[in-house]
């Protein structure tokens, strides 16, 4: 077995259910986490993050910690609230009242197989009558929030500190401590309902069935008032998210009920950093080589060079930049180049290893685009391969005249709206549909920074880019991300090698 053997258990997938069996282990809170746990009575709040950054996995913290607190706290996903009586009608009244149900029935169902040592006296009365068969829908409502509160733990038994101290991991614990008193302790009872994965409650494509994730989001934000013992935490997708709140027909008059509670999970380098150490340390422990830098265990020298240039970078800077502020992204880096070593018979990690690895990774990266953001504009992939005879980094006029030839290419399609040619408010379409993506990001001076500018990312203005904002926009430099650069020379390379004529052999004929 190599030492790289025992850093693939690590990091064989980055999602969270992968990452189950160790996940006590290597789990860092993000800096939003006190935000997310410190939940007011009666309050709510919803989770939006890109795709493997990791939602699942603090859900499912927060439900691990809570639990061996004997913290009353149910984890449910949309097959757990899933049923065949879906209201024929798709307005938002009538699911929000078919989901405010089919939610009260699946916690009723879910403390039964979850809970069942919280079930005692009352509590237990109370389950069995609100599962019974001919309770009106106001008895089996009253009966399913008298037995939330009846199994809720009052607040006075619960240690807010040590709380606070395991949830936080490695973490400081002290804003967390101080946020959870005079927060989620500021009332009699307490009950965590968390719900991961709502996005995949209906199809984002279909505008009617935004509706299904708006009424469950409503659903949830009526149980909390009617249940101030319920604290509840809904996980849910950047792209649906910009989606909910844009599309005509997905209740955008909605929105400010929702807004102020929305917490965006976002990973900057100092904690994809800390994710990646961690995961590191803990393989360099089970390799018995604990002592020092994990790096030196698993890397060949403290830098490498970049696949696409000569620069030089130390392997921490290079493995969060190529991870596009998603921590899974990082972890299947690493996968990638353990099995370019392992293919190589090498037995460390070194610029060879990466470059190899880059070729599998910035694709896949391209296939990720495609699938989250397909249903935006099924022609995303060809949009990107336009880049491919494209600098990496360019100035906004020439982006522009890029995009502008953009629409010729095919009949493209964002969000609904054909595309035209030459026109410019379809050129920023582009652009913003790639700044969205994270495909291209704009880069603007900043004295405060230590090398003197900063990125724009869509998360951190997501409207940058808009006709609107023209002069903001020409002013920034754009620069393609890196995580997609190899994808793009290997474009190039195939397409010139169809233009290049086939080497001929042989004496010419005549």
């Amino acid at each position: 077995m190599t030492t790289l053997d025992y850093l693939l258990k690590y990091v064989r997938t980055g999602t969270a259910e992968g990452d189950r069996p160790f996940l006590g282990e290597i789990f860092i809170a993000p800096t939003q986490f006190t935000q997310l746990c410190a939940i007011e009575p009666g309050g709510m709040r919803v989770l939006v993050g890109n795709k493997g950054v990791g939602k699942s996995a603090v859900v499912e913290w927060i439900d691990k910690v809570a639990k061996s607190k004997k913290l009353p706290c149910l984890l449910i996903r949309p097959d757990n609230i899933s049923s065949k009586d879906m209201p024929t009608s798709q307005d938002i009244g009538s699911l929000k009242r078919f989901y405010y149900e089919v939610l009260l029935r699946t916690v009723g169902a879910q403390i039964g197989s979850q809970l069942k040592g919280m079930l005692k006296g009352n509590a237990a009365k109370l389950h069995n009558e609100a599962r019974q068969q001919g309770l009106t829908e106001d008895d089996f409502i009253q009966k399913s929030l008298e037995l939330i509160s009846a199994i809720s733990l009052p607040a006075a038994k619960i240690n807010g500190v040590q709380l606070a101290k395991e949830l936080a991991g490695t973490n400081s614990p002290n804003s967390l401590i101080k946020a959870i008193n005079a927060q989620l302790l500021s009332s009699s009872n307490v009950f965590y309902l968390l719900i991961d994965d709502t996005d995949q409650l209906a199809a984002p494509d279909q505008p009617a069935h935004l509706n299904r994730i708006w009424a469950l989001l409503l659903a949830v934000r009526r149980l909390t008032g009617e249940c101030n013992a319920v604290r509840a935490i809904v996980s849910l997708r950047s792209s649906v998210w910009t989606r909910l709140t844009s599309e005509s027909q997905g209740q955008r008059d909605q929105t400010d009920h929702i807004r102020g509670l929305v917490i965006p999970l976002l990973a900057d380098d100092k904690l994809m950093q800390g994710i990646i150490r961690r995961r590191l340390e803990r393989a360099a422990k089970d390799a018995d080589q604990s002592r020092g830098d994990p790096h030196t265990v698993f890397f060949n020298g403290a830098t490498m060079t970049l696949p696409t240039s000569d620069e030089s970078r130390t392997w921490d800077s290079f493995i969060s930049k190529s991870a596009r502020e998603r921590p899974r992204d990082a972890i299947q880096l690493i996968k990638n180049m353990i099995d370019a070593a392992k293919l190589g018979n090498a037995l460390l990690i070194g610029s060879k290893e990466a470059g190899a690895a880059m070729k599998v990774y910035s694709s896949e990266r391209v296939d990720d685009v495609v699938n989250e953001f397909s249903l935006d504009c099924k022609n995303i992939r060809e949009i990107i391969n336009t880049f491919a005879d494209f600098d990496f980094e360019s100035d906004f006029e020439k982006l522009r005249r890029h995009l502008l030839t953009v629409p010729s290419i095919a009949s493209i399609q964002v969000r609904g709206a054909q595309l035209r040619p030459d026109v410019d408010d379809d050129a920023v379409t582009v652009l913003r549909l790639l700044h969205e993506t994270g495909f291209i990001n704009a880069r603007v001076v900043d004295t405060t920074m230590p090398r003197g500018f900063r990125h724009i990312l869509f998360h951190d203005d997501s409207n940058f880019v808009k006709l609107a904002n023209w002069n903001a926009m020409q002013g920034a430099r754009w620069e393609i991300h890196p995580a997609f650069r190899t994808y793009l020379i290997g474009v190039k390379q195939a397409q010139l090698a169809k233009i290049l004529p086939t080497k001929q052999t042989g004496a010419p004929k005549g």
